[in-house]
């Protein structure tokens, strides 16, 4: 498919049909026999295991259709992802189907309807963009009993006039960046009654938006505020002198996830301590002593593989991770000790090869598997210009090398370790340049390449 300008009258359902026909984009099916619904892969870009080329590759194939991706453009899957929903959205011959939607599981997926020509123009009460004045509501009116391919060609012919003027140094011509701050607020789009009566030619796109605030409360008089910040210092002073420089210092938590053979078996999320990660074998009693601040993450016994072999070769595995492997993070990152006889490989951000096996020697110092200051940089790169999203999860394979030319799904024993707050803080760029995408998606529909975005304070 060519990388350059795409131009057609096409409609967006004869185009998807086609795709879903040609069978070229994984997890694009029809869902079900009669051909009137169809599955789209919705992997989050955010994953551990996402496959741009794979799980974007519809999405991309659109921006590519459209002339929104050319050739030399960097990757930005979550823009594509983006562009392509608002389509289906805003397409009369689409409507999503919630309830056979499966976005829980390892591969997600959305389910759409195809809507039957009898049943476009209904209004099913979804609340649209507003328009200024009667002119504007009336071109609403006439577009709904439009087809998709003579909408498709205003738009065409809208950008190809716009595209026109620039070249030929038209005036009144021009793009604003939206500038937008990252704010938890709440978003509602309005419709412009009639009492606006505008009758001048549109050449905007107007949203507005509604910022709720909940009123502060009462705030502490100047002494109790000096009190409690003599306190604060006392407490931190104190916390210094005290403290020794571990890996458990203003700790963040750890998510731990065990697989069997690429089945889950064990999940344990630690707050606030080191983890200890090991087998243990029910002949040995460990004699009591003294309380010890590393948490313990047993492996499950080999009794949780129902395949007879699978599971033999498991019982023979555990012996040799008695001692496990020692976790650790703070705002550095994480860290891993291995303590155990069975060999451990891992894969990850930091990881020093990503084609071949990594191997965790047996050792005092500690191996860094996750950096968070490397981590925040990809992220603000992320955030700024797109592209690959950082990754920010750690795998861990006990007893075969990993990564290698095996799916991780035939390994005995892997252990998934991710960081909820950098999961966190990926989701937040991601929903941000969605947001950013979408208020240019609109931009670039509007003749004078604007957005005016009308803010209410309620306080």
């Amino acid at each position: 498919m060519a990388m350059g300008r795409a131009r057609s009258s096409r409609k967006l359902k004869q185009w998807i049909v086609d795709q879903v026909m040609s069978e070229q984009y994984p997890g694009l099916v029809w869902d079900d026999p009669n051909r009137t619904m169809f599955r789209i892969p919705w992997k989050h870009a955010g994953k551990q295991d996402f496959r741009s080329d794979e799980d974007a590759a519809i999405f991309k194939a659109w921006a590519v259709f459209k002339g929104k991706l050319r050739a030399g453009d960097k990757e930005d899957p979550p823009t594509w992802k983006t562009r392509f929903r608002c389509a289906l959205n805003k397409s009369s011959e689409f409507e999503e189907v919630p309830g056979r939607s499966q976005l829980d599981i390892s591969e997600p997926y959305k389910v759409y309807r195809i809507v039957p020509l009898s049943e476009q123009g209904k209004d099913t009460g979804a609340v649209r963009l507003g328009s200024r004045g009667r002119e504007r509501e009336r071109g609403m009116k006439r577009r709904r009993v439009k087809s998709e391919s003579d909408r498709e060609e205003e738009e065409e012919e809208e950008e190809e006039e716009e595209e026109e003027e620039r070249r030929t140094g038209g005036e009144g011509k021009k793009i604003n960046s939206p500038a937008v701050v990252v704010e938890p607020i709440t978003l509602q789009v309005e419709s412009v009654s009639d009492t606006t009566q505008q009758h001048s030619p549109i050449n905007e796109i107007q949203l507005n938006f509604t910022i709720e605030t909940t009123p502060p409360a009462s705030l502490p008089s100047t002494g109790e505020r000096q009190r409690h910040t003599e306190r604060q210092r006392d407490t931190e002073t104190e916390t210094e002198r005290r403290s020794t420089p571990t890996l458990s210092a203003a700790l963040p938590s750890m998510l731990i996830t065990i697989f069997y053979s690429g089945l889950e078996v064990s999940q344990r999320r630690i707050m606030g301590k080191d983890v200890k990660i090991a087998s243990r074998l029910p002949s040995r009693n460990p004699a009591p002593g003294p309380a010890s601040s590393v948490e313990k993450v047993w492996f499950p016994s080999a009794a949780s593989l129902s395949n007879p072999v699978r599971s033999q070769a498991l019982s023979r595995l555990l012996p040799f991770l008695e001692r496990g492997v020692l976790l650790a993070c703070n705002p550095q990152g994480l860290f891993i000790q291995r303590l155990c006889q069975g060999r451990v490989f891992w894969s990850g951000p930091g990881a020093p090869h990503h084609d071949r096996p990594n191997k965790l020697d047996r050792q005092e110092s500690l191996v860094q598997l996750f950096d968070a200051k490397h981590f925040n940089h990809e992220l603000e790169v992320y955030r700024m210009s797109g592209g690959q999203p950082p990754q920010f999860k750690v795998t861990l394979c006990f007893g075969e090398e990993f990564p290698d030319n095996d799916p991780v799904t035939d390994k005995l024993i892997t252990v998934q370790v991710e960081l909820p707050r950098a999961r966190q803080q990926l989701e937040e760029v991601t929903s941000f340049r969605e947001s950013v995408a979408l208020l240019q998606d609109l931009a670039s529909q509007s003749p004078l390449g604007e957005v005016t975005l009308n803010l209410y304070g309620i306080s």
